[in-house]
């Protein structure tokens, strides 16, 4: 799994960044930014799965994988790619807190076969 944070490069009223986090699993990603936050956007990537993959979304520093009940969950059809835009944003005060599984809810079922992308619009 890797990340990357990225300058949007658009001026705005407020400090935009890109995040990018490849091959994301079902042991999740903790707190990778370590403050609060606001994401506006996701780029869900399934297109190299044959099953739907299940996004999920911690207001979490570490949560427990498995059995902590996602904030948010996003399902993305196999091979397929899913956007979502948050008009207001979607605060997140703990920490934020991301992984992909091939099972709904707070279970942490088994990682995509192959490479779940997602990429964040976020300040």
């Amino acid at each position: 799994m890797a990340i990357a944070v990225k300058s949007s490069g658009v001026t705005s009223p407020f400090s935009a960044r890109g995040i990018e986090v490849t091959d994301l699993e079902n042991t999740g990603l903790n707190d990778f930014l370590s403050t609060s936050t606001t994401v506006y956007t996701f780029d869900l990537d399934n297109a190299a799965n044959g099953a739907v993959t299940y996004f999920k979304l911690y207001d979490s520093a570490s949560p427990t994988y498995g059995t902590t009940e996602p904030s948010l969950m996003i399902k993305v059809a196999a091979s397929t790619r899913a956007v979502w835009s948050i008009a207001q944003g979607l605060k997140l005060t703990t920490g934020l807190s991301v992984m992909a599984s091939t099972a709904a809810g707070p279970t942490s079922g088994s990682s995509p076969g192959s490479n779940f992308n997602c990429s964040m619009v976020v300040s």
